[in-house]
């Protein structure tokens, strides 16, 4: 699989959730390094990954509770961090039974989920956050939302 890097397209304008989101992506990569390495290698960068989304997580709902963004779409931002993080231990929870083949399901599932989580609804949520806070979203970015 190839590594993932983060570019100008995935920027929010929201420093702290910049900075997690390309430490995000070079936590996938470490993990895509790690499954040719041993087993441990792997479980380690899997547990590093884990602990941290779940950091960020905390970090974009606290973000969005202190804007009062728009209730529906905190929640459904919080439905998709909770579905991310079942998945996610879903197939950790599987890798005992095909290792290789479940470190490429996860490396795929986490690449394409948060690419596409940062481009939409990421990005949606820097939007508004940026409205409430009077802010301007970085490069008028945002104006297809």
């Amino acid at each position: 699989m190839k590594t993932v890097q983060w570019g100008l397209d995935y920027y929010t304008g929201l420093p702290e959730v910049d900075r997690q989101h390309q430490e995000l992506f070079a936590l996938i990569n470490r993990l895509n390094a790690a499954k040719s390495c041993s087993p441990e290698a792997l479980d380690q960068a899997f547990a590093e990954l884990r602990d941290y989304v779940r950091e960020h997580f905390g970090l974009e709902e606290q973000l969005m509770a202190e804007a009062q963004i728009d209730a529906e779409h905190y929640a459904q931002h919080r439905a998709a961090h909770a579905g991310f993080v079942a998945r996610l231990d879903q197939l950790w929870q599987a890798r005992g039974e095909d290792s290789e083949w479940v470190a490429e399901e996860m490396l795929a599932f986490l690449t394409n989920w948060l690419v596409q989580h940062i481009l939409l609804t990421d990005r949606k949520m820097a939007l508004e956050i940026h409205t409430r806070m009077g802010t301007q979203a970085p490069h008028n970015m945002f104006e297809h939302f």
